[in-house]
């Protein structure tokens, strides 16, 4: 279950990794494992918390409209409210992407035959030492 120490935190790394102050992290009403986040008024994406063999970790899930590369660079920029985050074509790899923000790995956006028609998906891992606060 995600406690509410976890959501605050989930929020304070996601406000300054998207640059917003409108992100919350709320716990979602039906599975107390899961959360969703919104951006101001609107919900933004999802996060399942993750604990395997004593290590702790959540995953980020956001799904994005499947564009061309460069409009898809310039969605992702726009999404993270960012300039230096890009996304970068994978070697040998059609169906997905690594997205960037300056030389920091943030995720993978990929082709997902379970969700809908012209959509992807961004998945990024949060670590429990990446929720420490900053000093």
């Amino acid at each position: 279950m995600l406690q509410q120490s976890e959501l605050d935190s989930l929020t304070d790394y996601l406000s300054r990794l998207f640059n917003s102050k409108e992100i919350t992290v709320l716990l979602h009403p039906e599975d107390h494992d899961q959360a969703l986040v919104a951006r101001g008024q609107e919900f933004f994406a999802r996060i399942e918390k993750d604990e395997d063999e004593g290590e702790l970790s959540y995953n980020f899930s956001k799904d994005v409209p499947d564009q061309p590369h460069d409009e898809l660079n310039e969605y992702i920029k726009t999404m993270f409210n960012s300039h230096v985050v890009e996304v970068r074509k994978r070697p040998n790899k059609v169906d997905s992407a690594e997205v960037y923000k300056g030389d920091e790995f943030l995720g993978v956006l990929y082709d997902d035959d379970g969700n809908e028609e012209g959509m992807q998906v961004f998945n990024m891992a949060i670590l429990d030492i990446d929720l420490e606060p900053e000093d």
